[in-house]
């Protein structure tokens, strides 16, 4: 399959009612990333696609890719000694390396209120590593190591299947709260900045301008919206970021 995310996508334009939906590949040959980035995907990790439906309210749909990156954090921790770091906005690391990632598309129908969200989900599980970094180094710049559990365990192999089914199982709960549960938006935003603050490795992140100008700043705060207050090292001003590639930049 080329993309979990790509076919995920057909299926959206060819339905006009969607049920919750997984898809998965045993490896992808266009793995998508963020930013248009290809996504290493060889045989033996776990590379998927979840389907689903909402009626949230669009600036609110930040809180799926927040879940998603919390469950896969939580799956780890529940089924292994491992204690894995979340870096800003979406990306898992153990020992400061990458170990999985989570992307989100939108589908929206105006008409009907309705929003069609994709999430997609790489997680390096079983898959070579010298393999997998192999393919990074092919198609793009590799500016970080990379890992998969089965390295960070040494063991042979895990079960994918029962990883899987943990994740879901997790992930399964945490949606089911998101319409039912006063304040949930509060608990998954603390959650997730909590993450995000702890992960002590990444708290100077480097950013370019518009212009092409990188800058280091300190991490302050993860905001409401999914974005990050951080502190220009230089310049000594604070600035709130919406993209990790600060294509959108505002001074506070």
């Amino acid at each position: 399959m080329s993309s979990t995310q790509d076919f995920a996508f057909k299926i959206i334009k060819r339905k006009k009612k969607i049920n919750p939906s997984v898809i998965l590949s045993d490896m992808q040959t266009t793995g998508k990333g963020r930013r248009g980035n290809t996504w290493s995907s060889p045989e033996g990790g776990i590379w998927m696609s979840l389907i689903l439906e909402t009626k949230l309210k669009i600036e609110n749909l930040i809180y799926f890719l927040m879940i998603s990156a919390i469950c896969i954090c939580k799956t780890i921790e529940e089924e292994t000694n491992l204690r894995p770091d979340l870096k800003w906005p979406n990306d898992i690391f153990i020992n400061g390396k990458k170990i999985a990632g989570v992307l989100l598309d939108i589908d929206t129908d105006i008409d009907k209120g309705i929003t069609r969200i994709i999430i997609g989900m790489g997680i390096n599980t079983n898959n070579d590593l010298n393999l997998t970094q192999d393919e990074i180094k092919k198609n793009t710049p590799l500016h970080y190591q990379v890992t998969t559990l089965k390295n960070e365990l040494n063991v042979t192999k895990i079960s994918n299947i029962y990883f899987l089914s943990k994740l879901l199982n997790n992930l399964n709960t945490y949606f089911l709260k998101i319409n039912n549960t006063p304040l949930f938006d509060k608990i998954i935003l603390e959650n997730y900045r909590k993450r995000i603050m702890n992960s002590k490795n990444y708290l100077c992140y480097s950013f370019k301008t518009n212009d092409n100008i990188s800058f280091e700043g300190e991490l302050i705060d993860v905001l409401r919206d999914g974005s990050l207050r951080v502190k220009d090292v230089q310049q000594k001003k604070v600035i709130k970021i919406f993209s990790v590639n600060n294509l959108d930049l505002n001074r506070l």
